[in-house]
C-alpha cells in the first residue's frame, strides 16, 4: 500500500478547474517528482494533499486514511507536513525562532533541543545564523530556514515546492543533496519542481504534468531518457 495516494482529484478555483482528475501514488521512504510548466498544476496538487484546498472529487488517502476535508494543520500532526513556494519564513523572527514555530505542536522539550542541534547539523550555515533575523538571510539560506522548520515537526512525508526556486547554481546543488540526505533519514518526499533535470535525477519515481493532467510517468531515470521529457523540459 502506498503511504500517499491521490485518486483522480479535481480541484477548482471557482469555476476554473485547475486539476482535472490527477492520479498517484508514493511509496514509503521514495522520492517522487511532479515536473511540468508554469500553470501546469504542481503546486495546486500539493495544496490539495496538505489540507490548504480542497477537492471536488476524487479522493487523497495518507496510509490508507481518506483524508477528505481534513484542515491543514490536522494533517500536519499526522505527519505530513509542506515546504511552500517561495518559503515564507517568518521573516521578522530570528533562525531559532523560526524552527520552534515548526515544532509548536510539540511538548518534547528534550527531543525538541536534539532536534535543534540535528538541523544545525543538516544545515551547518544556521548554525552560523542562530540568533539572526531570518529575513535578513539569503535566499539559499532562508531555504535551509523552511526545510529546517518542517523538519522540526518529524514529518514522515514531507512536500516540497520548488525548493530551487531562485537559488545560484551553488545552492541548488546543495538543496538537492540535502532533499537526499534527508530521504535516506527515513522521510518519504513528493517533489515539486521546475527544475526536471535535477529532480528526475534524484526520484524513484516522476509524474509529469500538463494542463492540470499527469500525461506521463515511470522511474526517474526512465523520464530523464523519454524524448518528449527532453524536448519539453531538458531542451
Amino acid at each position: 500500500m502506498a503511504q500517499l495516494e491521490i485518486d483522480s482529484i479535481h480541484v477548482f478555483y471557482d469555476k476554473i478547474e485547475a486539476l482535472k482528475g490527477v492520479s498517484l501514488s508514493v511509496e514509503a521512504r521514495q522520492i517522487v517528482t511532479l515536473v511540468g510548466g508554469n500553470g501546469a498544476g504542481k503546486s495546486t496538487t500539493l495544496k490539495a494533499v496538505s489540507g490548504l484546498l480542497h477537492p471536488r472529487g476524487g479522493q487523497i488517502r495518507l496510509d490508507g486514511r481518506p483524508l477528505g476535508r481534513t484542515p491543514a494543520h490536522r494533517i500536519a500532526a499526522m505527519g505530513l507536513v509542506q515546504v511552500p513556494e517561495g518559503r515564507r519564513i517568518f521573516g521578522k523572527l530570528s533562525v531559532r525562532e523560526n524552527l520552534d514555530m515548526g515544532a509548536f505542536t510539540r511538548t518534547d522539550r528534550a527531543g525538541i533541543a536534539e532536534d535543534k542541534e540535528r538541523m544545525m547539523a543538516l544545515f551547518p550555515r544556521l548554525r552560523e545564523r542562530w540568533t539572526q533575523i531570518a529575513g535578513t538571510l539569503s535566499g539559499g539560506e532562508q531555504q535551509m530556514v523552511a526545510m529546517a522548520r518542517a523538519l522540526m515537526a518529524r514529518p514522515r512525508v514531507l512536500l516540497l515546492d520548488e525548493p530551487s526556486m531562485g537559488l545560484s547554481p551553488m545552492m541548488v546543488e546543495q538543496v538537492f543533496e540535502t532533499v537526499r540526505l534527508i530521504n535516506r533519514q527515513g522521510v518519504t518526499i513528493l517533489l515539486v519542481e521546475q527544475n526536471a533535470l535535477r529532480a528526475l535525477g534524484i526520484a524513484d519515481h516522476g509524474y509529469v504534468m500538463e494542463s492540470g493532467r499527469i500525461i506521463l510517468s515511470g522511474a526517474g531515470a526512465a523520464l530523464l531518457d523519454d524524448e518528449r521529457v527532453q524536448r519539453a523540459y531538458l531542451g
